[in-house]
């Protein structure tokens, strides 16, 4: 049940990495995806950013003709199917398919880091991103595309490398993570946590962390769709009509059940330890005396999208963000889609967005 790499692209690091926290990696191997062709100036660059339990294989291909986790913004029609630009996707550092992360080898030990990898920021997973940018020769201006944490990773590029940011469209992102989303990240970790098999990250495909990171996913898919959608998808619909607790079973209690097994077989609970985390440490305007003080120097044109049924990141939380923005002098636009899936509209949606990035990318 241990997450396996997809087919990917691989790009290496020799050198040392060094982290925000001190800490180094003994050299970075990156997972990565491409669609469309690099223009000979070099300047048709987009980059997708994933979310929390992404990887790199956003759209299929003829490399891997199974469908990617934002297969609907690559229907015929949309807008970056369009033949105009040259897509780059790949996956965090971090992460679990196929680049460094906490189930990587130690050569120190020759075993896997798990938890003796290092903390990861959103600003390694940056860092890490421009050195594979460079990498592969890519020295112009880029269009940054993300929902949740990759709309955070947006955030920090922005703010710390403007000068690499043509254009920047974030999906379901707040400016800062609050007490709420942190409250629930780390009940999730702590059903990946609580689970006997877990034995501080040092599990095996045999024993396998299975049911906390089962919890851990249904807690999450909770939070990631909204009340309505669940009582108008399921109501009160029954599964298993025996009256006892242990046994009778309602059908949302059945859809968690199998979101949870679905993602056991895909995720590693290390690299979502990880990344949650990560997620709990950001706050853009962290040493600075406003959300809109680091984007002072930002030249980047900015299309934020909001989720009217979000309780993750409410509107309000990107309205924030969008009049941050908009006193650094950044062009900016907000847009807030009705939807009744939640926080995962932004995976969902793609009819809406596709109207809204064809607009955006016209414009720009």
């Amino acid at each position: 049940m241990v997450a396996q790499s997809l087919p990917a692209k691989k790009w290496r690091l020799q050198d040392d990495f060094s982290l925000e926290s001190g800490a180094t990696l003994p050299g970075l191997e990156i997972a990565y995806e491409t669609w469309g062709r690099l223009s000979p100036e070099g300047d048709n660059v987009v980059v997708i950013l994933h979310a929390l339990s992404g990887s790199s294989h956003a759209f299929s291909s003829e490399e891997n003709p199974e469908p990617g986790w934002w297969e609907g913004l690559w229907d015929e029609g949309a807008p970056l199917r369009s033949g105009k630009y040259h897509i780059i996707c790949a996956n965090s550092i971090g992460g679990c398919y196929g680049t460094t992360g906490p189930s990587s080898i130690n050569p120190d030990t020759g075993a896997p880091y798990a938890a003796d990898f290092p903390q990861v920021t959103l600003r390694d997973m940056i860092e890490a991103q421009r050195l594979f940018l460079a990498g592969l020769g890519i020295d112009k201006p880029v269009t940054l595309l993300g929902g949740s944490m990759g709309g955070m990773l947006i955030l920090h590029w922005m703010c710390e490398h403007p000068e690499e940011v043509g254009r920047a469209i974030c999906l379901a992102t707040p400016p800062r993570s609050e007490g709420f989303t942190i409250a629930l990240r780390s009940i999730q970790r702590d059903a990946i946590l609580s689970d006997p098999r877990y034995r501080q990250g040092r599990y095996s495909e045999e024993e396998f962390p299975e049911d906390g990171l089962s919890l851990a996913r249904k807690i999450g898919m909770i939070t990631y769709r909204s009340p309505a959608e669940f009582n108008q998808r399921f109501g009160r619909d029954v599964k298993d009509p025996r009256n006892h607790f242990s046994e009778g079973l309602y059908e949302v209690q059945s859809y968690l059940d199998h979101q949870g097994k679905k993602f056991v077989a895909r995720f590693d609970p290390n690299t979502y330890l990880y990344f949650s985390r990560a997620m709990d440490l950001f706050d853009i305007s962290d040493g600075h005396d406003s959300v809109a003080a680091p984007f002072s120097s930002c030249p980047a044109k900015v299309l934020l999208l909001a989720i009217n049924s979000d309780f993750l990141v409410p509107p309000a939380h990107m309205s924030e963000l969008h009049e941050a923005l908009a006193e650094a002098g950044v062009d900016v636009s907000l847009h807030v889609m009705d939807s009744i899936h939640g926080h995962d509209a932004f995976l969902l949606e793609a009819d809406q967005i596709n109207a809204h990035l064809t607009c955006f990318l016209q414009s720009a």
